[in-house]
């Protein structure tokens, strides 16, 4: 009888005697691009922030409320973002996300003020609500339970580098339609004349509203909620997938009488608060990274815009390499010693202690390059165990992986939300040093969270909310 022997696949391992398939790898991959635009998208604003407020009269006050703007429609959506991707599938939910985020991403280079602005950012957040939920929707089940944590290592890597080469992306996109050509082509073109004379930051939101609709047309007629569906999928690959990962085999019961039981236990569930907190607590800290990092760098370092957009990209850059890793460690560690809980908690408290303790040395140390140094150790300490959170909360999630996430994204965004508008009051009223003490804080908050998870348990009984 010929056994299974690893052969090196990321995904699975691949039986010896059928060689599965390999779907399941261009399904990852529109995940990741569909990781890398969600965090692409959200970020390039801060690299406009100048010219926008120069332009549309804004002040630190009112941009903060502007950052805010897309964390709290962001926050509030999540649940029901994630009950869609239950109730009509994810590949309805997930077009429908970057359809209508596309679509507030242009309508933001039409602003003509500050409500407008801040309105327009609600409605982006309001739209890319779900996305992620969606994603671990289709994570549990198209992937094997085995390979969850590096599977998440890659989406987290490329949403990491989404963020981090936005600045630098978008900035060389206000560059090519800022330039005397590029004017000088349009003033000649009919109808497009009006061109010639816009903001390039205008422009960038629209170029950014298009890119997400290409993303759609490649996705929506291909991909399949159900792998047995996908006539590209052999039954050697479904085995492969549903092999290991009974929570791909269940469904939610069509009756509606399941749902308000399933958000009893949602509400009851202590992994799923304690997760939660773990992410308000850290994603405080971390969106000073997407927020008001070229605002520090500009006033402490000299260091403008322009000239901070492969600085602000550093720590991202890094954050995604942590990720990875942190995603293939976690996974090794539990087949090391068998003890889920063990390998996807040491990360994150290791990580964000160290987090903690390097961003309290960025306001104890002069030059830019040593600055730089810090914040890099802080991200990918920090990152190093955002794969074993994700994995753990589709673990947890089980069947219900959409719903799940979308809770714990929904109070998770909440420390971004409450960021930029309580860092900029600290900072302009307390200084740097004070708001960066406060970052520890919730770091070393983040990482203590961690005593009260278990991710191997389900938050429901599969036997009541399961056909």
């Amino acid at each position: 009888m010929t056994s299974a022997k690893p052969s090196g696949d990321i995904l699975g391992y691949k039986p010896a005697h059928v060689r599965p398939t390999h779907v399941r790898y261009v399904v990852l991959t529109f995940l990741c691009a569909l990781s890398f635009l969600t965090y692409f998208d959200r970020v390039c604003i801060m690299r406009a922030q100048p010219e926008i407020q120069r332009d549309l009269f804004v002040s630190d006050a009112q941009m903060g409320w502007i950052f805010s703007a897309f964390w709290l429609a962001y926050a509030l959506f999540e649940i029901p973002g994630g009950w869609m991707a239950e109730r009509f599938g994810a590949r309805r939910t997930l077009t429908r996300i970057v359809l209508a985020w596309s679509l507030f991403t242009a309508l933001s280079g039409s602003a003509g003020g500050f409500l407008s602005l801040l309105t327009f950012r609600f409605l982006f957040g309001v739209g890319e609500a779900g996305a992620y939920p969606g994603i671990a929707r289709v994570q549990s089940r198209w992937l094997p339970a085995s390979v969850q944590g590096r599977a998440s290592g890659f989406l987290w890597l490329i949403a990491r580098w989404g963020g981090a080469l936005s600045p630098k992306l978008f900035g060389m996109a206000l560059r090519a339609v800022d330039n005397s050509s590029f004017r000088s082509t349009m003033s000649h073109i009919p109808g497009l004349h009006a061109l010639a004379t816009l903001p390039a930051w205008r422009m960038g939101f629209w170029l950014c509203g298009l890119v997400g609709l290409v993303w759609v047309v490649l996705f929506y007629p291909w991909f399949r909620d159900d792998p047995a569906e996908n006539p590209s999928v052999n039954q050697a690959e479904l085995d492969l997938i549903r092999g290991d990962a009974p929570a791909a085999k269940e469904e939610l019961k069509n009756h509606h009488g399941a749902i308000p039981g399933l958000w009893a236990a949602m509400l009851t569930s202590r992994s799923l608060w304690a997760m939660s907190l773990g992410y308000i607590f850290g994603n405080f800290g971390w969106s000073f990274f997407v927020s008001w990092l070229p605002k520090f760098l500009l006033q402490v370092h000299k260091i403008n815009y322009a000239g901070s957009e492969w600085i602000a990209a550093a720590p991202l850059l890094c954050g995604g390499l942590a990720c990875l890793g942190g995603g293939y460690i976690s996974d090794a560690i539990i087949r090391a010693t068998g003890r889920r809980t063990f390998g996807r908690a040491l990360l994150p408290m290791l990580g964000r202690t160290i987090a903690a303790v390097s961003i309290i040395g960025v306001v104890l140390v002069h030059s830019p390059w040593q600055v730089v140094v810090l914040l890099c150790i802080t991200m990918a300490a920090y990152d190093l165990g955002q794969s074993s959170n994700w994995a753990a909360i589709i673990e947890i999630g089980g069947a219900h992986a959409g719903v799940a996430a979308g809770f714990v994204n929904t109070l998770g965004n909440l420390g971004n939300f409450i960021q930029p508008v309580v860092g900029q009051f600290i900072f302009n009223r307390f200084g740097w040093p004070t708001l960066f003490a406060v970052y520890a804080t919730m770091f070393l908050l983040s990482a203590a969270v961690w005593f009260f998870i278990d991710p191997t348990e389900q938050f429901y009984r599969p036997e009541e909310f399961t056909a």
